[in-house]
């Protein structure tokens, strides 16, 4: 190992104890990258920055099929297999994420909504009756960006605005209470070929993840 060298200008004549001290600075800056402090911080820093986002990402551990609606979490049945893309919940069952259950009651297909002075579908329109429940302890608004109808071929619609308008009881930007169920409907406008095979898409209302729903429409 090389003997650390003065920095320049030093003289240890002029004023020892000064000298020391400029000496004593010098060799820490001249000091190695990963000998430096501030680096070990900054990488702690990272390491919990990364532990908090994995412990975020985990979530419930996937959507969960539930066996009945108790508001118990024990109700739920499986390993968060139920209620995933390749494994769809259907129509009358329900599924749990972190922290909201879904469950689509019926589907039905229309050409206009709102009767005859409501709204036409420039495809055709599929109306969803969703009940929806907040399993945790806070209030939460349900927004289109939740649900989303997901076509056989991948291409995903969001709910058409103006069929929310003039629907019932559309869910849209309204609160979901704690433990306190809501039904409703979402209304999607999409190409009548597109319909077949299509599956609901929902997601968590506290972001823990998405869960799908079989539409069993043809």
């Amino acid at each position: 190992m090389s003997e650390q060298q003065p920095p320049p200008g030093f003289d240890p004549t002029t004023n020892p104890k000064a000298a020391a001290k400029a000496a004593k600075a010098y060799a820490k800056a001249s000091r190695p990258w990963f000998k430096k402090k501030r680096w070990w911080l900054l990488g702690a820093i990272v390491v919990i920055v990364v532990i908090i986002v994995a412990a975020n990402a985990g979530g419930g551990g996937g959507p969960t099929k539930v066996t009945d609606n108790s508001g118990s979490s024990t109700s739920a049945k499986g390993d968060g297999t139920d209620g995933t893309k390749s494994n769809p919940v259907k129509v009358g069952e329900t599924v749990q994420l972190e922290g909201t259950r879904y469950t689509v009651k019926k589907v039905v297909k229309k050409a206009r909504v709102g009767g005859p002075y409501g709204e036409k579908a420039d495809g055709v329109f599929v109306v969803v009756t969703l009940t929806i429940e907040n399993m945790k302890d806070e209030t939460k608004t349900f927004v289109d960006s939740a649900a989303k109808l997901v076509a056989a071929d991948g291409n995903e619609y969001a709910t058409d605005d103006d069929g929310q308008i003039y629907a019932q009881n559309s869910l849209v930007l309204e609160d979901m209470q704690p433990k306190l169920p809501k039904t409703g409907v979402l209304v999607f406008d999409v190409p009548p070929a597109k319909t077949a095979g299509a599956k609901l898409k929902l997601s968590d209302l506290f972001g823990g993840g998405d869960a799908y729903v079989d539409l069993g429409l043809t």
